[in-house]
């Protein structure tokens, strides 16, 4: 959440505020520590009640607002409103089955997520994958743990999810205070290899850039999204996650993974193909999915909408943007063009879009000043929403269904009308809506 933050609120604010972001991390991590310590102590100090209470009122909030929400975002936040809910009854309730309950569903959600991102890194090979295969081993660890000290599960539980997050604000400003000038945000934030690839460089790729008044609000940036399932082409088995988040199999057996692209009309279009077609048969489709560089093709960019359109189908989904740098997009796009490598996984149609996108959107909210609007940010359930998705196409792959709930959420963040407003404009019974 703090890096999506960054990316939109910019190097000039985060520089500046980069020692109280710090200071935060610090008194977080420490609050963490302490609330662990309590934890591992059988007369917890912890005010149990209190935060069942507010984690009650959190999930009335986010239940509330809800139903404001657009596509995924609407189940993402049923379901954590949901879940927030039900852990709050259970804290007050406060019987002697209560501890056991907490314990089994964060044991369960920790081990969970971190069997799927073990798993998911060992499969794709991403780039410091060990990293995150470390990462997904200490939560399952950290699941048996809490099994272990099941008396006081939820001091555990928060501790340790508040040690992340200080360490996680700590890095993160340590990094902004030793930017250089004219650093990107979004060059802190992207994988350190996004650029890169084992296809040579080209030589003679030339970028012509048209200049775009984007403070006019005339230009648009559009992302296009085609997703698996209307991509197909054939009826496509119904399984409605898998089908929208990963690909689609139709009664053929053919695997389509749908597209994505972004255009600035007239200026500027990306959309990312292999030359060729890449077996996408059961029986290769696995051994495709690693990251690797064995798996680097040699790949093309469509020279416009246009003659995408005509050739396959128009796009299903379109998210347009209007509050965007131009000069940013180019540098990013004057790099990223250079090679043309497509990667089923690390380097697609969709990672290439979702980057493209931050660095767009790279310090778009600069505007606003104090660090008190960076918390205010921070309160916005779009963020939550999209952080969640980022953290999942980061440790898989980027595909067309991720790229279409990141884009909607960051339009929520980037356009306030009509959405988002403070949470509570959005209650249906908030007596301070405009009349």
């Amino acid at each position: 959440m703090i890096q999506i933050a960054m990316l939109l609120l910019g190097t000039t604010y985060i520089k500046k505020n980069a020692r109280y972001l710090a200071i935060a991390g610090g008194l977080w991590f420490l609050a963490g520590s302490l609330i662990f310590i309590d934890g591992l102590d059988q007369h917890s100090y912890f005010p149990l009640k209190i935060f069942g209470f507010i984690l009650m009122l959190e999930s009335v909030i986010t239940l509330s607002v809800a139903s404001s929400g657009v596509g995924a975002q609407k189940s993402i936040l049923f379901f954590k409103g949901g879940i927030f809910l039900f852990v709050a009854l259970i804290i007050l309730v406060n019987q002697k089955y209560s501890n056991v309950l907490l314990t089994v569903i964060f044991g369960f959600t920790f081990f969970i997520i971190g069997f799927f991102t073990s798993f998911s890194s060992f499969i794709v090979r991403f780039p410091r994958w060990k990293l995150t295969l470390a990462y997904g081993l200490m939560l399952i660890i950290f699941s048996f743990f809490l099994l272990l000290h099941h008396t006081n599960s939820v001091s555990l539980f928060i501790g340790f999810q508040m040690i992340s997050s200080g360490l996680s604000c700590i890095g993160i400003a340590r990094k902004a205070m030793r930017m250089k000038t004219g650093t990107s945000i979004f060059q802190l934030i992207q994988p350190g290899d996004v650029l890169l690839s084992s296809v040579p460089l080209k030589q003679d790729a030339k970028l012509i850039v048209k200049p775009v008044d984007t403070a006019s609000g005339t230009a648009s940036l559009v992302v296009h999204i085609w997703t698996p399932e209307e991509s197909a082409e054939a009826r496509p088995i119904s399984r409605p996650i898998i089908n929208r988040y990963i690909a689609a199999v139709d009664e053929n057996g053919v695997i389509s993974t749908g597209h994505t692209a972004l255009e600035v009309p007239g200026h500027l279009y990306i959309s990312l193909y292999p030359a060729e077609d890449i077996d996408r048969s059961p029986s290769e489709f696995l051994r495709t999915l690693k990251a690797t560089h064995e798996n680097d093709v040699v790949g093309r960019f469509l020279p416009d909408y246009a003659t995408e359109s005509s050739e396959w189908c128009d796009s299903v989904r379109k998210i347009i943007f209007k509050n965007f740098s131009m000069e940013k997009l180019n540098t990013f796009w004057a790099s990223y063009r250079q090679r043309e490598t497509y990667n089923l996984t690390y380097r697609n149609c969709s990672s290439s879009v979702a980057y493209a996108l931050e660095a767009a959107l790279d310090g778009v909210l600069s505007k606003n000043k104090g660090f008190g609007h960076l918390l205010k940010i921070l309160l916005v359930p779009e963020l939550w929403i999209a952080a969640q998705v980022r953290k999942r196409a980061q440790t898989m792959a980027w595909t067309p269904g991720l790229v279409m709930d990141y884009s909607r959420a960051l339009h929520a963040l980037v356009h306030p009308q009509p959405r988002p407003r403070p949470w509570y404009h959005r209650l249906p019974w908030s007596l301070t809506r405009k009349k």
